[in-house]
């Protein structure tokens, strides 16, 4: 399912950062960040803080021997291993009795650490999967069900063939209109997330998979946060929840996320609205598909790329009546070479609206959905709640969404197949 999963060290990162060269972004040419070690347990640390001590949560579980087998041929030997992190490995199963051309992605978490509370650890790994469970989006991973095996949690979900749309980024064979189709089903899936009270946290190239299909699907909610009504896990959650006020719960400060992709609000270590880090991110996602690269290193004024961002910003402010900062018009913030290299001016403006420095600026994920540009976006992964109004009974009739796109390279045969 994935090439490498996420680390303690990619989910929780120390915000001083005392030389911006010293820090080289996991860029899409092959660079490598450099990153302080973290303790094994402080992601599940980062993942309690959004729970109330007092909340205990529910959920069934199972052996995972009892309902699913090894995909490996050979007696006794593990599945095809697909993905290995700090914090779980993950590797190819089918259910048992079942075709097993259907293959499910398993999940195994490590082993809990000896400075661990063993309660608060299961409860953090039951209280991802609770909230993976309760999602139902064509761009969201379908969490399947939570097992246990020699002592180890395993969380089972559908198999994405096709891997890390880190990868696919980076070996530069997509077209435009996959780009464009591939930001579309992001956006879709946050918007998803953001209807059920739910921030991702961590939206980035790695956390998002493909389908045999082309389909993108969002992965991994270890830092993932309820903003709106009751937690998934509680037995009180319904689609009545009492708590659903319709407030939105600030989170506190905290460091969580991924540095290229973390929004300056979060490294400035105050409170923050999640919703707002999560359009962030999509807005760095889009331009890392574009560019096969990543804007900076970290939204940190010490980082060069990003204090000519910010530099834009500040003399685009000045220009406007009022030292109004919005993009309400044609007039755009020069904002660097990473951002003239967008040819759309209606992307650009788009993604620099999502990329606003001051969060309470940025516009929201539904609103960057409804740019009508964005809206005739061709996508082969429509939004269910598109559905009812299409009729199909026509070729005429059928909006452009309904199309079938190659995101993947054409397999070439022979002695020079990929």
């Amino acid at each position: 399912m994935v090439s490498s999963l996420p680390s303690v060290d990619d989910n929780i990162r120390k915000v001083s950062i005392p030389n911006s060269s010293s820090l080289l972004s996991t860029g899409l040419n092959g660079d490598h960040e450099q990153q302080p070690p973290h303790p094994p347990s402080a992601g599940l640390k980062l993942r309690s803080t959004d729970l109330e001590t007092s909340q205990e949560i529910s959920v069934d579980f199972c052996k995972l021997h009892a309902e699913y087998v090894n995909s490996s041929r050979i007696p006794g030997r593990r599945g095809k291993e697909v993905g290995v992190g700090t914090t779980s490995t993950v590797r190819v199963m089918y259910e048992k009795g079942s075709s097993k051309t259907t293959l499910f992605a398993v999940k195994e978490f490590r082993k809990c650490a000896p400075e661990e509370d063993k309660k608060e650890y299961e409860r953090c790994i039951k209280s991802e999967f609770s909230i993976a469970v309760s999602l139902d989006h064509p761009n969201i991973v379908k969490t399947v069900r939570l097992c246990v095996h020699n002592g180890l949690w395993n969380q089972v979900m559908e198999y994405c063939s096709r891997g890390e749309l880190f990868e696919i980024a980076r070996r530069k064979y997509i077209r435009v209109e996959d780009q464009m189709c591939f930001f579309k089903q992001i956006l879709q899936g946050v918007a998803y997330l953001h209807d059920k009270g739910i921030a991702h946290r961590d939206i980035k190239l790695e956390n998002i998979l493909l389908t045999e299909e082309g389909h993108l699907k969002i992965t991994d909610f270890g830092v993932a946060t309820i903003f709106r009504r009751s937690h998934p896990g509680m037995e009180s959650a319904s689609e009545q929840d009492p708590k659903d006020s319709g407030e939105i719960r600030r989170c506190k400060p905290g460091f969580c996320g991924s540095l290229p992709y973390v929004a300056p609000e979060v490294l400035a270590e105050k409170d923050y609205d999640p919703r707002a880090i999560d359009v962030w991110s999509c807005g760095i996602v889009c331009v890392a598909i574009l560019m096969t690269g990543k804007p900076w290193n970290a939204a940190l004024p010490e980082e060069p790329r990003y204090a000519q961002f910010l530099k834009g910003w500040e003399d685009f402010a000045k220009l406007k009546a009022g030292g109004n900062p919005t993009i309400t018009g044609l007039d755009i913030p020069s904002c660097g070479p990473y951002f003239k290299a967008i040819r759309k001016p209606s992307l650009l403006r788009l993604v620099l609206k999502m990329l606003h420095p001051d969060p309470k600026y940025r516009i929201s994920i539904h609103t960057a959905l409804r740019q009508r540009w964005v809206r005739d976006i061709e996508c082969c992964c429509p939004d269910p709640k598109d559905l009812p109004n299409i009729d199909s009974s026509t070729d005429s009739c059928r909006p452009k969404f309904l199309v079938q796109h190659k995101h993947c390279p054409i397999e070439k045969r022979g002695l020079f197949k990929w």
